[in-house]
This record gives C-alpha cells, structure tokens and sequence, in this order.
C-alpha cells in the first residue's frame, strides 16, 4: 500500500473544498481553541488536516460522538469571544431553534459573525453556525454544517450536523444528557453575567449640571420647603440620595476634570 500524500490545494476559496471528504493527511497549523489539543506542552500550533484545517483532536472528538457547552475548555482568549457570540443568540430548549440575534448582511441577507481565524480562513465574517459548531462540535475549520431544521437562522448545536468528517451524531441521548443539561444551564448564567458585566462597562453620562441644580436649590435659603422637600424625596425614590450613596456606587456621577492650572496661594 503506498503512502499517504499531502493534499493538494488548487485555488479557489477555502470554504469551496467544504463540500470535500476530509483528506488522510495533517500537517502543522494554527493553534486549536481548545486547550490541550497543541503539537507540545509550549507548542503554539496544533496538528490539522490539510483538506479542511480541522483540528485532528477535535474531529476524533466529533467521530465520537462528544459534544459540550463547556467555555472552560476554551483557551482564555477565546472564552470571551465564545460568551459574545451566545449572548447574541437566544438560547432556549435543546429541542428548539435558538435564533440568532446578532448582524445580519443587509446585502445578502445572511447572519455574520466577525472572527479573523489566521491559517485557518482569509474571511473576516463566518456564519454563525460555523462559529457554534466550533464552540461545541469541535474546531473543525471550514468543514460544511448543515440544520436538521433548515433554518439558517438556527444556532442550535442540537440541530447541526457536521459534513464530511464521519461524525457520531445520537440525537436521544444528548437530550437526555445530565451532563449537557449542566453545561448548558451554566452557559446561560455565564452568558447572563457577560451581559450584565457589558452594560456596566458602558460609558456613564455626566451629570454635573443636575448636581450642581440640586445643590443650588436645596442650599438657597430662598427656596421654599415644599420645593426642598420634593427635591429630596425625588432623590430618595432615585436612590441618588447622599444617604443611599456607597463607595462603589457613588450616586450622580461627575467626570473628572483635569485641573492644570498653578494656584495663586503658591
């Protein structure tokens, strides 16, 4: 029997040799998003397939039949990306279609997700149930996915079959997984978390002008009491009372200035 040959890639885009059968043949290439799965212990490459740069790990993985939901299992720096992308999908029963809600090309009308994969794609844009087979199935390159929904709006893992790669797929005992159940209820709380930690990071409006007015009015002895006492009983309801302010949560916020102006005392 003669040995295995490289594949030999002839032009044309990488996603037009999905539709291909998984070639016998790796080679050295970029780093699997999975931890564990480089050539070494201080490797930052992984062995892959020549046809499709499918990570050799994860496709015997998915041969296998093994799926998770476990962003641990991510390298660091992918975790987030990971906690973005499901955030932007709703996820709900394993037996539904979870929606994507993330860009959608005005032009063609399909679902995006922005992920610059060097070695692995020249395409700045993936569809999303490529990027949830590769957070679930496996990094599996540019290998085909299809939907047994037919719903290209899906992002169910449940729901996609990886193509050409010989992988296991039994549909019964992953809705009965005990294990998969967990995964997936502490994606959620991980994604619920992202979310909230997301919208704290947002920029916090200045409200100097309305601190500045309430001082005004509540320290000009000409205000009236009913005025003062509408004031206070407003921030009391607002929880921007100086009595319910904390170190963390100071209340009204003010942006700092920069005073570079000498004092005249000096």
């Amino acid at each position: 029997m003669s040995e295995a040959q490289p594949n030999r890639k002839v032009g044309g885009h990488a996603y037009g040799r999905r539709t291909q059968q998984l070639s016998n043949t790796a080679e050295e290439g970029e780093l699997c998003i999975y931890t564990g799965h480089s050539i070494g212990r201080f490797s930052g490459h992984s062995m892959r397939f020549d046809s499709h740069q499918a990570c050799v790990r994860c496709v015997a993985a998915a041969r296998e039949g093994r799926m998770s939901f476990d962003i641990d299992r991510l390298l660091k720096r992918e975790r987030r990306r990971a906690l973005k992308f499901w955030s932007q999908v709703d996820i709900g029963a394993p037996d539904e279609c979870w929606r994507w809600n993330g860009c959608i090309n005005k032009r063609t009308k399909q679902p995006q997700f922005a992920w610059r994969r060097h070695g692995i794609s020249t395409s700045t844009q993936h569809h999303p149930q490529r990027v949830a087979m590769w957070f679930t199935w496996g990094d599996l390159g540019y290998t085909g996915v299809k939907t047994t929904c037919g719903d290209k709006y899906c992002c169910n893992p449940f729901h996609l079959i990886p193509q050409n790669v010989g992988v296991f797929v039994d549909s019964d005992s992953y809705m009965e997984s005990f294990e998969l159940a967990c995964q997936l209820h502490t994606l959620k709380q991980q994604v619920a978390e992202f979310m909230i930690e997301e919208a704290l990071k947002q920029e916090l409006v200045d409200q100097s002008d309305e601190i500045d007015g309430r001082a005004d009015l509540t320290l000009d002895p000409n205000t009236e009491f009913g005025e003062r006492f509408e004031a206070v009983m407003s921030d009391l309801l607002k929880g921007n009372h100086v009595t319910q302010t904390e170190p963390d949560q100071p209340g009204l916020y003010r942006k700092p200035t920069d005073n570079t102006e000498e004092s005249e005392e000096f």
